[in-house]
């Protein structure tokens, strides 16, 4: 446990890490004069107490200077020149960035994929999910060492760093024979329709799903950002993982070139079966390098399904060293509690691993779709320009994720997204 205390205060401290010999997070009175800070730990890591329905912060929380407090109370005093501080945000830090939540609720508050509910979190019951709360805890930490008379280096308002990610869930829609088909039958009214259908089977370029110069041409409107693609590779027998498409094939081909030639970076889209069979990504990610001969680090799950910490555990063992799967489906925000790239802990082991956590604060489908949040344009765009508003303010990490299919004629008719989108990349470039 050492050793997560001290990563969780160094994280709560960005660029003033070498101050973390002033936070002791410890009752014993005996040692208060050693610092300038001190946490008092409430009673979450005690043994006895972990792990069970008692170590869940109970609603409504403690605030200190109006920020949530998940454990301890508000109370500080002044104890000979030391600072003691009875909101444990070391703990409230460890709750959010390891999803300890979900660890504790491996079946509840589940929806039909096996994911957990955004609107059944602590985050979201407890009204802060819009706030990277835990960025919150670093700015009243850097304040109080201020206050000590240290020297604090203060982090820009700006970007740390821009994801502008898609998730290529569909390459095409009408150049296979079940596509042709399913077009075919599907617009059998429209003669104008069918005619796109039999255009899609003569060239790639004209099949509604090849969004990819559109995403290209804004995305690199963002000039600082990383446009990332995450590939499916696997062909699984679960109906949910389809359609899949051929790596080594011509179209795909096509498209991975386009996107090499932009500079675009990659990831594996491990899919839906994975989830329940983590044990196979491995073998997904080896296809996918063998098909692009290149080496992969990035991961997400399609349809960000994330079912256990062994799934992390799956990660690590298949060599992929950075996960961007970290937001909730049915809800836009902070479902790690903060805008930046933490270290995963695992709350099974209590041991901080190698692998990173990018924090995934909106997807496209989150804010329109009617079993979602189920926005209208304007107050998707107001909503995510909140979102980046914090992050900016906490120079914190933009990931953003909208599919290539969600700017196609089929699924954008009233050009939602494209609007949408255009309209958060302005907002990204200035």
């Amino acid at each position: 446990m050492n050793e997560v205390i001290e990563y969780i205060i160094k994280f709560l401290l960005p660029n003033n890490e070498k101050l973390a010999n002033r936070i002791g997070y410890t009752a014993d009175t005996s040692q208060f004069a050693n610092y300038d800070i001190v946490i008092i730990p409430s009673s979450f890591f005690n043994d006895n107490i972990y792990g069970s329905p008692e170590s869940e912060p109970q609603l409504p929380l403690a605030t200190l200077k109006d920020v949530p407090i998940l454990f301890g109370s508000s109370e500080m005093k002044e104890d000979n020149g030391t600072t003691i501080v009875y909101a444990d945000i070391i703990a409230s830090t460890y709750f959010l960035i390891s999803r300890y939540e979900e660890y504790i609720h491996p079946t509840d508050n589940r929806d039909a994929h096996g994911r957990y509910i955004g609107t059944k979190s602590i985050p979201y019951r407890a009204n802060f999910i819009h706030r990277p709360i835990v960025d919150e805890y670093s700015d009243l930490l850097l304040r109080w060492l201020k206050e000590k008379g240290h020297q604090i280096i203060p982090s820009t308002q700006d970007y740390q760093k821009i994801y502008l990610t898609h998730d290529i869930d569909c390459i095409s829609y009408y150049r296979s024979i079940r596509g042709l088909l399913g077009g075919l039958k599907r617009n059998f009214s429209s003669i104008k329709k069918c005619k796109r259908v039999f255009q899609s089977i003569l060239k790639l370029e004209n099949d509604p799903a090849y969004t990819f110069p559109y995403i290209l041409k804004q995305d690199k409107k963002v000039s600082n950002a990383t446009s990332l693609f995450f590939i499916k590779s696997a062909v699984t027998k679960h109906p949910l993982d389809r359609p899949s498409y051929q790596l080594k094939g011509n179209d795909f081909q096509k498209i991975y070139s386009l996107l090499k030639k932009a500079n675009c970076q990659f990831g594996l889209h491990t899919s839906y079966y994975a989830g329940e069979y983590p044990s196979i990504i491995s073998e997904e990610k080896q296809k996918l390098e063998d098909a692009i001969k290149t080496s992969i680090q990035y991961n997400r799950w399609h349809f960000l399904r994330t079912l256990s910490a062994n799934d992390f555990t799956q990660l690590i063992d298949a060599n992929l060293s950075d996960d961007f799967t970290m937001g909730y489906a049915d809800i836009v925000g902070f479902r790690l509690g903060t805008s930046r790239p933490v270290q995963w802990i695992n709350p099974a082991t209590r041991n901080v691993t190698q692998l990173t956590l990018h924090p995934l604060v909106v997807m496209d489908c989150t804010l329109s779709n009617p079993n979602y949040m189920n926005l209208n344009k304007d107050n998707a765009l107001s909503k995510t320009l909140e979102l980046l508003h914090q992050i900016k303010k906490h120079h914190g990490e933009v990931v953003l994720l909208w599919h290539n299919t969600i700017f196609s004629e089929i699924e954008d008719i009233e050009h939602y997204h494209t609007e949408l989108y255009n309209s958060i990349i302005e907002e990204l470039s200035k």
